[in-house]
């Protein structure tokens, strides 16, 4: 009977020792999510209104670069780049799962001027709805 128990207590404590602890880490806390139209924009919670609604507006019109104007600021000493990495969800892109694209972009806007570049960094399928 004593083996038994023994033998019981040895294998509960190997579970015990091997088991494998893991989490998510809930970000709700540190992002601003914003959904316009069918797209959902995922910003960092330190970035500004300003520099949201810029990113949202070059988000947009993305291949129209030429409507950029400079100061007078910025010519003399430079932009004044603030810059975040942006998840964008774009949501019923395709009629079959996956349905939804995630891209991800690097993107800089100047305080001063209406200067914005966004590069993408990754763009996949994920299924969402």
């Amino acid at each position: 009977m004593k083996k038994i128990i023994a033998l019981i207590l040895v294998v509960v404590s190997l579970f015990s020792t091997m088991s494998i602890a893991a989490y998510a880490e809930d970000t709700n806390e540190n992002t601003v999510t914003i959904t316009v139209n069918e797209t959902e924009f995922v910003f960092d919670a330190n970035t500004t209104e300003e520099f949201r609604n810029k990113a949202i507006a070059h988000y947009f019109n993305h291949n129209d670069d030429s409507t950029s104007t400079y100061g007078l600021t910025c010519t003399l000493f430079g932009h004044k780049l603030e810059s975040s990495i942006i998840s964008a969800v774009t949501h019923k892109v395709n009629a079959t799962d996956p349905r939804c694209l995630r891209e991800r972009y690097n993107t800089e806007v100047c305080s001063r001027c209406d200067y914005t570049n966004s590069t993408l960094i990754s763009s996949t399928y994920i299924t969402c709805c």
